[in-house]
Order: C-alpha cells, then structure tokens, then sequence
C-alpha cells in the first residue's frame, strides 16, 4: 500500500542539483531522499533557528510510520503511542460525565510529537546543506531551462530542479500558479497539550482517540496521547494532544485574529497569544459542549493556539522544473491526517519516474499527473470528513452502535492507498 525507498534510487535520472525551498517536515524529507538518490541538494529554510518545538502532536496511519523506519528515514524507536480505537462521543444528559459512546471504529494511528519526527528527519541533513535565515524570493528560468534561485541571504544559485515545500502559505504555489487561492472552511482548529496528570483517570482515554461531536453547535473535538516532552512513553509522563474544530464567521476573523499583544495575525495565533478574553470563551464553550472529563482536559491546558482551516485544489504539480509537495500543493483538512503521507510520498513518486526517465520534463510531467490525482483523492476524503465531522454530523445521542456505523461507512470512504482505518 505504501511504495518503500530503497537504497541507491537513482535510476536514469542523471545527477540533478536541486534547491528544496522550507526546511520542515516535507523540505528535510525531500532532501534525505534526494540526497540518496544521488542528487546534490540544498535546503533554503526562512527561520534562523531550529524548528523544535513547533507544533504540538501530529498522528499518521501506523504503516506510514512503519514505512519510514524500515528505510532508515527515522530512528526504529523513535517514541510514539498507538492508538487502536476512535470512539464517536457525545454529551448527553445521562452521560455527562465521559459521553454517551454508541460504537468505536478500529484504527492504526501513530501519534507523536511534530518536533520529534522533524528532529529525526533534520538529523540526516548534513549541516552545510541546511541554510538557515535564507529566504527565497523568486525563481526565474533561465533561457538554459536551468532555474535561478534568488535567497535574500546571499547570492542567487542556478540549479536544475526546485523542490517546494514551504508549507500551505507557499511561495512556490503563488509564483507556479498565481490564481489557486486558499480557501477558508469557515472554521479554526484550536490546539492544545495538557499533561497526563491534569487527568481524572487516564484509564478512560487508554490507547483510543475518540471523536467527540457537539450537542448544539457543528464541530468536533478529538484528543489522544502522544509521548511526553523528555519522549517518555510511560503511563503517567505523557501529554494529552487535543484539537477543538469551532466554526469562526468569516466577517469575525479580523477580530478574532488579533493576539494578546494587539498584533492582527495571519492563518495562525501562536501558542500563548491568544487573548485571554478569546481563549476563556472557548474553554468555557467546551465545558458546556463536551462530557466533563474533555471538558476538564481542555480548562487544565496552558498556552493553546489557533490555526485557521484552509484548502486549495491544484491543477498540477509543477511548472517547467519547479514543483510543489506537501502542503505547497494541495491543502487538505488536518483530521485527514495525511500531512506526513503527502510529502514523502510526493518524493517517493518522484524517484519512482527518475528511474523510469532520463529526461527531467518528462518525468515531471509523468509525476505530475500522479500527483494531481492522489491530491483530489485526499481533498475528496477532507470534504467528506468535513461534512461528517463538523456540518452534517449524525445525531449520537439517539444513534446506536449499528447505525453510527452504517453512517460512517455511508459518509467517509478512505482511498485504497491512505486510510488509518484498520482492516481485518
């Protein structure tokens, strides 16, 4: 299901010096695959320090993680948590206090934490091909077919591919294709780590990560453990990983957006600046939406954070030798949890058609379609999720174990190459 990176990928191709554009999960996974390949890469990260520490807990499907072990991508022990169910929950009158559960849906998600699987991919990058405080600021074709790379660091850098994975905000999309827009959802995804002894009993939570809906509005809640911030995977030292979807107004974003110090921010309020006033609402909605002990969970956790939702279809992948991966191309909805799927198996498929071509327009072009159509693939999956989880969701406090589950399979259908559902 998921195509593997063996050693010495080279193929046809010839060796090709390459600039990866963005320094984080998609750009340093790009770089350690084309680096062994037998490509010569740089990687233009815009930040002037390290990025431990961004994000909070990401989950992907068990063999995703499996796949980048085997290959020696990543530490076989590096820590992460396994959860093997997802409870569909719901506050009911009778069931306050840890919901009314009326089934739960097998799955393999590996959870852990963004700085971790980011340190362990940023390792494998040799330090001379990591150039940090290096913004690019265009890329220019140059009449050799050869692209320019102007870096406001230094001196522009001719190459024969640019890899862009500069994140959903990306340079590359607008200068590839200028009239693909993001998308807002209409809603925010409020985020946050709470530690394990917040909790009344972690024996409720266990090995699950439960999807808990809204009583009287659209949204969804979800939560689930990942290792602690030393990598302790022991009861008792782990972290609760949570995410809250509340639907925002458009016409509200310029008031919501703006942080405790008075700064309007763009797409993201980081952690810890959210306005007091803000963040009190929004843990005072959960306690009234969500079962006490989520409830709880939420009102415990210090320095939470906002990120908008967007989307962006692509009509494809690459324009002459640039191309995009990652969240520089397409932008699916994060309970997909395909974020770490679409930018390694973006190179993954890029070696593939190296080994097939001699010729770098040729294999682009054979790429790209690929990724156009896995891209639509995992937007139709966010657009059912979507409609699932936060506009259409069934009514579970009426609902029993047999029609929740014909509602699901009904609603959601994973593509046969990415799904963290479990299969028999």
């Amino acid at each position: 299901m998921y195509p593997l990176v063996r050693e010495s990928w080279k193929g046809l191709m010839r060796e090709l010096q390459v600039a990866v554009v963005g320094g984080s999960i998609a750009g340093c996974s790009a770089a350690v695959l084309l680096d062994r390949a037998g490509h010569d890469v740089q990687v233009y990260e815009r930040s002037s320090a390290g990025l431990v520490g961004r994000g909070g807990g990401i989950g992907t499907p068990v063999p995703v993680l499996d796949g980048l072990m085997e290959n020696g991508v990543i530490d076989a022990d590096m820590p992460h948590l396994v959860a093997d169910g997802m409870p569909f929950i719901v506050r009911t009158e009778d069931e306050s206090a840890t919901g009314s559960v009326p089934w739960s849906m097998p799955i393999q998600l590996a959870a852990f934490h963004w700085s971790a699987l980011w340190g362990q991919l940023r390792k494998r990058v040799p330090d001379d091909r990591y150039h940090r405080a290096a913004t690019v600021t265009d890329v220019i074709e140059q009449p050799s077919g050869r692209l320019r790379v102007n870096v406001d660091s230094g001196d522009p850098v001719d190459v024969d591919l640019v890899v862009f994975a500069d994140g959903y905000q990306s340079l590359g999309r607008r200068l590839l294709f200028p009239d693909v827009d993001l998308r807002y959802r209409g809603y925010q995804l409020w985020r946050g780590l709470a530690p394990e002894s917040t909790l009344s009993d972690p024996d409720v939570l266990g090995s699950t990560c439960p999807r808990v809906s809204y009583p009287t509005m659209p949204g969804n809640f979800v939560c689930y453990f990942v290792p602690g911030e030393d990598g302790s995977m022991q009861p008792g030292r782990r972290l609760v990983n949570w995410a809250a979807y509340i639907p925002v107004d458009r016409e509200d974003l310029p008031a919501f957006m703006i942080d405790r110090s008075g700064q309007h921010r763009q797409g993201a309020i980081p952690p810890g600046q959210i306005r007091p006033d803000v963040e009190e609402q929004l843990k005072s909605a959960m306690e009234s939406e969500l079962p006490d002990y989520y409830g709880a969970m939420v009102r415990a956790t210090n320095h939470t954070y906002v990120q908008l939702i967007y989307t962006a279809r692509m009509p494809s992948y690459h324009r002459g030798a640039a191309c995009l991966i990652g969240d520089a191309g397409a932008v699916a909805p994060p309970f997909t949890g395909s974020g770490v799927f679409k930018g390694y198996n973006s190179v993954q498929s890029l070696l593939d058609v190296f080994e097939r071509h001699d010729d770098l327009v040729s294999a682009l072009a054979e790429w790209d379609t690929e990724q156009v159509q896995l891209a639509d693939r995992l937007l139709a999956l966010g657009d059912q999720m979507e409609q699932a989880f936060i506009w259409d969701s069934l009514d579970l406090t009426t609902a029993d174990a047999a029609s929740t589950e014909a509602w699901w399979h009904a609603a959601v259908q994973f593509p046969d190459d990415f799904s963290y559902e479990a299969t028999e």
